[in-house]
């Protein structure tokens, strides 16, 4: 006896621009827009001049990922949880084959000079530095030197291993 393939397609579901009319009306009263870039003008500089270029295929890049899908603690609901939940770090590299973490990167601006910044980013460095992961710091330039990025990242995730 032979089995029948499902022919039924999955259905995709698109929304594009040319979908909007077709929207409910709720929806369309949502203060919602889109942001249009993920990265701002420094981060997306930073990343295709200077940290793609350093790692090549030898880590993956996420950016904007969550702090609490790098770290994690026992007690979410405690004071330590929700110092975690709101927070995000710039950008984590991976190994290609298992996304173990091998890195988080900061790129720092100006705005990292206030004193709120400042407290942020040294909790930010406890926090990683107590879960085993090494934090590699860099500031906002014009131009980036992909081959002192690599040797940077490399030394902090040797550094880290030991």
């Amino acid at each position: 006896m032979r089995q029948q393939r499902n022919s039924k397609k999955p259905s995709v579901t698109v929304n594009t621009a040319d979908s909007a009319a077709s929207r409910s009306s709720t929806e369309s009263k949502l203060p919602y827009r889109s942001r249009r870039h993920l990265l701002s003008p420094g981060e997306r500089r930073f990343y295709h001049d200077g940290l793609q270029p350093a790692i090549g295929q030898r880590f993956l890049i996420s950016f904007k990922v969550r702090l609490a899908d790098v770290i994690t603690v026992s007690d979410w609901n405690g004071p330590h949880g929700r110092r975690i939940a709101q927070k995000h770090v710039d950008f984590v590299l991976t190994t290609p084959r298992t996304t173990r973490i091998m890195a988080a990167v900061e790129l720092n601006d100006a705005s990292h000079a206030a004193d709120d910044r400042q407290e942020r980013d040294a909790f930010l460095a406890e926090a990683l530095r107590a879960a085993g992961i090494a934090l590699v710091v860099f500031p906002i330039y014009g131009r980036y030197d992909p081959q002192r990025i690599r040797r940077r990242l490399l030394s902090a995730i040797v550094s880290n291993r030991r």
